[in-house]
């Protein structure tokens, strides 16, 4: 798996901007618009991209900066999905109410409903669905529906696309967490002293002011579930900021968080075919079943079932071939007693047939494949009172002509293989004429 993190600006008046904000309202609760970001015009050609490589999607093997080519190459050389992770500042959050029958029409009314939240066009806005929102609206839930520039979104990919990338799912940095505790996260460029906190409730990813004094006007800091990670250059930082000990979550590990979301940007213009999504949910289910660490006791057992079925299956045959092997020598050893002219035991069944076949001779009876046995099967098998036009005769088969196969049921066919016999019919000129002839073979073995 090859991630790779689009580029995005900020403004350079922003935390001013909010520290404003909430210094004239103090319990204003800060909205996604409130935060909106100066995005940045198409990269060049030389611009790098900070790149994550996974060869399980759980971890990460090796991450870098390079050019749109190097990412190509450093493709071409790993398997996997490509995956966009659109930056926490380029997507803003709102929270909807849709009816419960709109499953037909969301886009329309998510537009309809939007049009007066959004800073933008609602037709130049990329939505973000959650995959659940079928069920949502089913619920009567509130739906979180994340949105971008259309506009940014195609610059960012069109040089990634030129260089022979197929971007096959792009998801977002950080996500609400609408059915887990909300999370704040401090993190940023250590080089340029940018750090940024940044708040995921229920309903919306945020930014908040470094002074911890204004954080009052947001409740979801007093949850008592709230998890603060923090990247290790801000953790000291952090620390003395919240007063306890952050939790330490880099870039590397917020990137695989975003690709394991349920979260997927890649719908409208960037969507893909049914069957691509079916094969990557496919590939992914089988990526986490092999290596999420939830999937362990689930794995083990599956292996505890292969090891002792094949062990099971292996002392089964081995039981089963000791079995057989003591029945062909309980017959090589009865043949040996009942006929000792014979030298070489090969195949006891079919030599003491043959045996058998020579003691009536001697005797006078007929045996299996004499014609009087076979006039006799003939006779048992065909309808009662049939007469016979002509019959042909050689060692171990009898023709019957004038008479079809299909006067033989299928039930007594099978009982005369058992017995050794074959039947099969073919056409024959007798007379100028084709008729039918039914060809009874004594194959010179019992079948089992």
């Amino acid at each position: 798996m090859l991630i790779i993190a689009l580029p995005h600006k900020t403004q350079d008046t922003e935390v001013a901007t909010l520290s404003a904000t909430l210094s004239a309202a103090p319990s204003a609760r800060l909205t996604s618009q409130q935060s909106s970001q100066q995005l940045s015009p198409p990269p060049s050609p030389s611009a790098r991209y900070p790149y994550w490589l996974s060869e399980n999607g759980q971890s990460v093997s090796k991450s870098g900066v390079a050019l749109q080519t190097e990412l190509a190459h450093l493709r071409a050389n790993n398997s996997g999905e490509v995956v966009a992770v659109l930056s926490w500042q380029s997507v803003s959050w709102h929270k909807v109410q849709l009816p419960k029958k709109a499953s037909s029409q969301v886009n329309a009314l998510l537009h309809g409903l939007l049009e007066d939240q959004l800073l933008d066009e609602i037709s130049a806005t990329h939505l973000i669905l959650p995959s659940n929102i079928d069920s949502l609206i089913q619920n009567e839930t509130e739906v979180i529906v994340g949105a971008c520039s259309k506009a940014w979104l195609r610059s960012v990919l069109l040089p990634l696309q030129a260089a022979g990338l197929t971007i096959q799912r792009i998801v977002c940095e950080l996500t609400p967490t609408p059915s887990t505790p909300p999370s704040l996260y401090f993190l940023g460029d250590a080089s340029d002293q940018s750090l940024s906190a940044v708040l995921c409730s229920s309903s919306a990813v945020q930014m908040l002011p470094i002074k911890s004094p204004q954080w009052s006007a947001f409740k979801e800091l007093g949850d008592p579930g709230l998890k603060i990670l923090a990247e290790p250059q801000w953790a000291k930082d952090t620390a003395e900021m919240v007063g306890r000990e952050p939790t330490l979550f880099t870039t590397s590990q917020r990137m695989m968080q975003a690709v394991q979301s349920n979260w997927d940007a890649a719908t409208g213009e960037w969507a893909q075919s049914s069957s691509l999504r079916m094969a990557r949910r496919l590939q992914k289910a089988y990526s986490d079943f092999i290596h999420a660490p939830h999937w362990s006791w689930s794995r083990r057992t599956l292996i505890l079932s292969l090891v002792v079925n094949l062990i099971g299956l292996n002392a089964w045959a081995w039981i089963e071939h000791a079995s057989l092997k003591q029945r062909e020598l309980s017959l090589s050893q009865l043949v040996k007693e009942s006929f000792p002219t014979i030298g070489l035991i090969v195949d006891p069944s079919l030599q003491m047939q043959r045996e058998m076949k020579k003691l009536r001779h001697a005797r006078g009876q007929s045996a299996e494949g004499d014609l009087e046995s076979m006039l006799s099967v003939a006779a048992s098998n065909l309808p009662p009172n049939y007469r016979l036009q002509s019959l042909d005769y050689s060692p171990n088969e009898l023709r019957l002509n004038a008479v079809s196969v299909d006067l033989i049921s299928p039930t007594n066919k099978l009982l005369l293989e058992k017995r050794g016999y074959t039947v099969r019919g073919e056409f024959s000129l007798l007379g100028g004429q084709s008729v039918p002839v039914l060809i009874l073979t004594y194959t010179d073995g019992v079948k089992n």
